[in-house]
């Protein structure tokens, strides 16, 4: 009887589950058909224009980003009634001082015919440049939208300006180079493709900083200014089959030929064989597998909202300068099929190219209802065949996989928010944390800790090893994090962060003291203890600055403390921030300096220790720009990626200086002239002192190459090979700065130098009484290994008899002459 009731039961509830299905489905087919009408309505009359603004563009309407933009700005000031004219800089192919001043004529001509504009909208770097430098002439008191601006300096220069506010282009180098990683784990070679734009630069300067961070992957890059179509397409044709290509800004080549998009990315797809990453819009579908790049349509949008609030009556200079804009991630399905990609791997909003239409892609909006009509006959029919026994089976086998699903999800989400080897939030999630969690008015300090020399633990220990060394130390972190109420995260291998709230950190603050005594207190390895040192930056809140320049002031401020000597703290302020506006200033007076023949030379003479004759000289660049010295724009050339230019200059000075001398009738001494570590990627440099020794009739002898000891010792494929060709050309090569760096002699017995300069700091401490005789090994040794000898840093008088009799060969320094301009140099003597 029971038995009989149940089943009556299941018959019933069988019955309205299919009726409940059925309902369901008539409720999807009716949405669908009205989601259907919906794509179907026409689209609104255009409003009566109301404002004109005048949109100037740095390049041309063919460059990549163009209709991005227009999208964008079409999208959120046509609705509003603003119309904009556009006049193009085509900087990309008019670049000189030249063109500015002809755009500035042309420009200048335009506004007086066509009256007046109510704002502007500037586009790129050159066309800020621009803006600002004509501000007052052209556009006075002119309300300025700025937008897709690379360098971040500019940008927030131009954003203290009171009639201008603006939007910075993101650059999603760095994580586009982490996806690749994460997908290519077996390739270890990355490759940079890129121009000297503005763009060009920033990439490049990112790319190399992953140099650091990556010590077991091989990097190089092509610069293509410096490089004709055929020689790019030789060396795209030659890349290593482990390699990456990181295809950036690269439109032009050494001939000043411009390329569009479409023919570059034609020539770098049907060249080469390596997987291509981007992160600019452009290429997708076409051959690059994908990357991470910022939505310039999205972009633009944000920008005509932010134009059309100023035009109907918003504050310019109370509206943000905006740092952060939307990217998008995009892939190509069929590259990523063919290296075998996992899918998983990519976030969860990429786009793919070229997917093939799948079924539920293809019916996927009137599945539901046929899914929920089969469900009401599956219902019909499952209920009236099987017992209650198996319908609590089924019910358990339902429970079953949905705890099991919430367990799987439970553990994608702890891979997506924590580090898996030290169980704390990664550098996403705390990122995401602070932006939402901390608002600008809030009480807070951001430090990020670097472990010093933890490449060296690495070697010496194993990775097994630096690992537990890790853990030991979050652990230490965990417990102050924990009982102070603070957040910490893995920011990257051997870096932590952490956001200590309600306080601003100094540099006597307990709660620094408490970390770095933590930190520095030995750790224990079995019988044996381990003691690390720390780099910390810190950045505190202001009330104004954004968390996520919090993080990058920061990690400025811990790689200041690297440079002070590591084992310390720094604290972003405002010496930092004025380094950096003069850095700024260096930056644009280096700019100037490449377009108007704005460095010279001077010549230090070097002098034979026995005859005190002049035997040669040392080539020291300076600028014509007064009060700027070469401890100041040397540095930041090598960092912004401009000492190859600087390299090429002064070679070329030194060059035609030794012809003007020969072409005096003087007679010629060796000329040496300095070569950096960073000149290494300039591939023609080669090639280019060639010939301009064939061009000026300049034996090879008389230029020598000053090369640092570092260098020399770092063994690299690519460093070789430029030593080899030095020598094949007939150039003497000089190891500067001997004694700085390495204990290790043996070292010289192989390395190809002919000359050893002795670093003035070794002078200083052993020629000395009692100490003296290591002066003198040092020159024998050198002689018994072939090598000539140059001191330097001489200033006295008893330095140099001494080095005399000790039988050096070369004496260089103030006690003889100071760097003298080109023509005291060639006529100096000894008195």
């Amino acid at each position: 009887m029971m038995d009989k009731k149940m089943r009556l039961l299941l018959r019933n509830c069988s019955s309205a589950l299919s009726v409940i299905c059925l309902l369901l489905a008539v409720v999807f087919l009716v949405k669908f058909v009205a989601d259907e009408a919906k794509q179907n309505v026409q689209a609104e009359l255009p409003v009566e224009v109301a404002h004109r603004v005048l949109f100037i563009s740095s390049y041309n309407p063919l460059y990549f980003t163009y209709d991005a933009q227009s999208r964008g700005l079409a999208k959120s000031l046509y609705p509003k009634g603003i119309e904009y004219d556009v006049v193009y800089m085509d900087a990309k192919s008019h670049s000189s001082r030249q063109d500015v001043l002809d755009f500035h004529d042309y420009l200048k001509k335009r506004l007086e015919k066509r009256g007046e504009y109510e704002a502007l909208l500037v586009a790129d770097d050159e066309a800020l440049h621009f803006v600002l430098e004509y501000q007052n002439e052209l556009f006075p008191k002119l309300p300025v939208v700025f937008f897709g601006i690379n360098d971040y300096e500019l940008a927030e220069l131009a954003a203290e300006n009171p009639y201008m506010t603006g939007f910075f282009e993101n650059d999603y180098l760095k994580e586009t180079m982490e996806l690749a990683m994460k997908l290519f784990p077996e390739r270890k070679t990355f490759v940079a493709l890129h121009d000297r734009s503005a763009a060009g630069e920033a990439d490049i300067e990112i790319f190399w900083s992953f140099h650091e961070k990556c010590p077991n992957y091989k990097f190089d890059n092509l610069d293509v200014t410096t490089l004709s179509q055929s020689e790019l397409v030789a060396l795209l044709g030659d890349l290593p089959k482990d390699s990456i290509l990181f295809y950036m800004t690269c439109y032009s080549d050494k001939d000043g030929k411009i390329y569009s998009m479409l023919s570059r990315t034609g020539t770098v797809v049907r060249t080469v064989d390596v997987p291509i990453f981007r992160n600019y819009v452009g290429g997708e579908g076409e051959g690059v597998l994908g990357g991470v790049y910022m939505d310039f349509e999205d972009q633009c949008t944000m920008v005509g909202e932010t134009l059309a609030s100023v035009l109907t009556g918003a504050d310019i200079s109370a509206l943000p300068f905006v740092e952060q804009t939307p990217s998008r991630c995009a892939f190509d399905y069929n590259l990523m099929k063919k290296y075998g990609l996992d899918f998983s791997l990519l976030p969860e909003d990429t786009v793919l190219y070229n997917q093939p239409e799948t079924f539920l892609h293809h019916y996927g909006k009137i599945l539901p209802s046929a899914i929920l009509i089969a469900l009401a006959l599956l219902f019909l029919v499952l209920f009236a065949q099987f017992g209650s026994s198996v319908a609590k089976s089924i019910l358990r086998d339902l429970q079953a996989s949905h705890d099991q699903l919430e367990r799987s999800q439970e553990q994608l989400r702890y891979n997506a928010e924590y580090d898996e080897v030290l169980d704390i939030y990664n550098r996403r999630t705390i990122t995401d944390w602070f932006r939402e969690n901390m608002a600008p008015a809030d009480v807070y300090s951001v430090v990020i800790i670097d472990i010093d020399g933890f490449k060296t633990l690495n070697e010496n220990y194993g990775h097994s090893m630096a690992d537990s060394i890790l853990q030991y130390l979050v652990a230490l972190l965990k417990g102050m994090s924990e009982e102070g109420g603070w957040q910490l995260a893995r920011y990257g291998g051997d870096e932590f962060l952490l956001i200590i709230p309600n306080e601003v950190l100094t540099m006597d603050s307990e709660t620094l003291k408490l970390i770095m005594s933590g930190i520095r207190a030995p750790i224990p390895l079995g019988d044996e203890t381990l003691a690390v040192t720390a780099s910390m930056g810190v950045s505190c809140s202001d009330g104004i600055t954004t968390p996520e320049q919090h993080i990058i002031n920061a990690e400025g401020a811990m790689y200041e403390a690297k440079e002070r000597g590591k084992n310390g703290v720094v604290i972003y302020g405002d010496e930092m921030k004025a380094k950096a506006r003069e850095e700024l200033v260096i930056k644009e007076k280096l700019q100037r300096a490449f377009d108007n023949d704005g460095f010279y030379m001077l010549y230090q003479p070097q002098i034979d220790a026995q005859s005190k004759q002049v035997s040669g000289y040392e080539a020291l660049v300076r600028m014509k720009e007064p009060g700027i010295y070469p401890g100041q724009f040397i540095p930041v050339a090598e960092r912004s990626g401009w000492i190859w230019r600087i390299g090429r200059i002064t070679t070329e000075l030194v060059i035609k200086q030794l012809a003007a001398w020969r072409d005096a009738g003087q007679n010629l001494h060796p000329v040496s002239v300095n070569f950096s570590s960073n000149q290494l990627n300039d591939h023609g440099y080669i090639e280019f002192v060639e010939e301009l020794l064939k061009k000026y009739d300049i034996p090879p002898h008389y230029l020598e190459i000053e090369i640092t000891e570092g260098l020399f010792l770092e063994k690299s494929a690519l460093a070789d090979e430029i030593f080899k060709r030095f020598k094949e050309l007939g150039i003497r090569l000089l190891m500067d700065d001997f004694g700085t760096g390495y204990s290790s002699l043996g070292y010289l017995t192989y390395i190809p130098v002919d000359v050893i300069k002795l670093d003035k700091s070794l002078v200083d401490t052993y020629l000395v009484d009692g100490k003296d005789s290591f002066i003198k090994n040092i020159i024998h040794l050198m002689h018994d290994l072939d090598k000539d000898m140059i001191i330097e840093g001489v200033e006295e008088q008893w330095q140099f008899e001494r080095l005399r009799e000790f039988g050096a060969d070369t004496i260089q320094g103030y006690y003889f002459s100071k760097p003298i301009p080109a023509d005291e140099a060639i006529v100096f003597t000894v008195a």
